[in-house]
């Protein structure tokens, strides 16, 4: 596969990860936990079958299968999508999508705990984003002038999210850097299997019957776009373009998630930009942006 198609599929990924706010905004009230397991699970559907037909990787996915730090990273994974769900419910789409693009932010931050002395261009974007973050979540008073605990409590399950990303990022790093890593490809696989497994059972357990009212045939229409469109074919393509393409690239292309959620909510679910989210947007993608071209973090796996 040639680069420029690399950076095609690449480039795809921002908007098909961009219309993941979109597909949960329009399910109908379901419980998150339902929401992120029925995800993992068409994504599994998807995702198992090719892998099964490609020969060379299955003897690689059964050593990933043996290894207990393997599940330590999909256990990570499983936590993020499951707290990006809540936030997506609970907070306005390009909101959320912007938070989500901040584990550089984080990874910066386990670095300097490591001992890493950052530079001054890490700290200065650091400096940035947080200052966009504060700016982005102040404000959240209503007319009446009490706080708006929805919104809060969304931007702090996207907040967490990312701090999720980041330590399965920053892990998988410190594994690859001493040859331990478990590949990439079967890490993902086994989180949509894990993930989609121990969300249903624990949802199961604590269900009603009335809980799966809601689910009619177009809820399990947007549920399949949610899988197949925002979760398995993103996932896998930005997955492969990072083997190939600049790392300062592919990540740089994750950025224009927030730009293709925002447009998304603002055409389909009719959400406006306020002018203070404006500002933020600039202040933590400047800031973001500024960590990466610093440290040129390399890309194992984005999601959104």
């Amino acid at each position: 596969m040639s680069d420029k198609l690399l950076l095609l599929v690449a480039a795809s990924t921002s908007l098909t990860w961009g219309l993941t706010g979109i597909f949960i905004r329009l399910l109908p009230p379901i419980s998150p936990m339902l929401v992120a397991a029925g995800r993992l699970f068409i994504a599994l559907l998807v995702v198992l079958p090719i892998i099964l037909l490609l020969r060379n990787r299955q003897h690689g996915l059964a050593i990933v299968y043996k290894r207990p730090i393997a599940y330590l990273l999909a256990s990570l994974l499983v936590a993020y999508y499951l707290l990006a769900t809540i936030a997506f419910q609970l907070a306005p789409v390009a909101e959320v999508a912007l938070l989500l693009s901040t584990p550089p932010l984080f990874v910066l931050g386990l670095r300097c705990w490591y001992g890493t002395k950052p530079a001054m261009r890490e700290v200065a974007g650091a400096l940035l984003a947080l200052a966009g973050m504060l700016v982005i979540m102040l404000p959240k008073i209503t007319v009446s002038g009490q706080l708006s605990t929805q919104q809060v409590l969304g931007d702090i399950a996207a907040i967490t999210a990312a701090l999720m990303t980041a330590l399965y990022a920053f892990a998988y790093k410190i594994l690859a850097e001493q040859g331990k890593a478990p590949e990439a490809s079967g890490v993902a696989l086994l989180t949509f299997a894990v993930g989609s497994f121990v969300l249903a059972a624990i949802f199961a357990c604590n269900a009603s019957p009335a809980d799966f009212e809601p689910i009619n045939m177009r809820a399990l229409y947007l549920f399949i776009g949610l899988g197949v469109l925002s979760t398995a074919i993103p996932t896998f393509g930005f997955a492969l373009a990072s083997k190939r393409l600049p790392a300062i690239i592919t990540t740089s292309i994750s950025l224009f998630i927030p730009l293709f959620a925002g447009l998304f909510a603002y055409l389909i679910l009719g959400e406006s930009l306020s002018l203070n989210f404006l500002l933020g947007s600039l202040l933590v993608i400047g800031g973001v942006i500024l960590i990466i071209r610093q440290t040129n973090i390399k890309a194992v796996i984005i999601l959104k």
